[in-house]
């Protein structure tokens, strides 16, 4: 009896180890940018549940790995992260987990402020790095801050600086006035 018993421990103990490194995101081929938020925030509210944080969901729009758009991506953080300069951020970190990553290395959000509807999100200088961009890569990177940046009810359209600075061409784009949601770039 007592041999059954330890016996279906061990295997109990085996097939879990097995399911827990089976499910990581390396195992599976995701990134894991939700889960790990999911898991942080959750840790975050359990280690505060008494404080009282709630937690709070935004989109973020992410460069997809064929080059046909973005797609949205939804997250969980603590209420308190709930800003456009943390999903900015949060949205340059998940794609640099991406197989074919659209940002430049290092591009970080300097600062955003958001007036009557408009949002200037000041990149730093890392966002022009390796000079001259193609269309493809301005298109989704484009489209992954402007569209991110839209999806927060305050925002109606996007002014990207560079090291505080107005840039007036992208990759063919004219940014030197402020551009809105770019719908058509979302793939479901």
């Amino acid at each position: 009896m007592i041999r059954n018993v330890k016996l279906f421990i061990t295997t109990l103990l085996a097939v879990m180890l097995l399911v827990v490194a089976g499910c990581s995101p390396a195992a599976t081929g995701s990134t894991g940018g939700e889960n790990q938020a999911v898991a942080a925030s959750s840790a975050a509210k359990s280690a505060n549940s008494d404080t009282g944080d709630k937690m709070a969901k935004m989109v973020i729009y992410v460069p997809r790995d064929d080059g046909k758009g973005v797609r949205p991506q939804t997250i969980t953080v603590d209420s308190d992260k709930k800003t456009l300069k943390y999903a900015i951020s949060f949205l340059f970190d998940e794609d640099s987990r991406q197989s074919y990553p659209v940002f430049p290395k290092n591009v970080t959000v300097k600062d955003v402020n958001i007036k009557d509807g408009l949002a200037k999100i000041n990149l730093s200088k890392e966002f022009l790095e390796g000079g001259q961009v193609d269309g493809l890569s301005a298109q989704l990177r484009l489209v992954s801050i402007i569209n991110t940046a839209t999806s927060f009810d305050s925002v109606k359209k996007v002014q990207i600086l560079v090291e505080g600075k107005t840039v007036n061409t992208y990759g063919g784009y004219d940014l030197s006035e402020p551009m809105g949601r770019m719908e058509q770039q979302i793939v479901k």
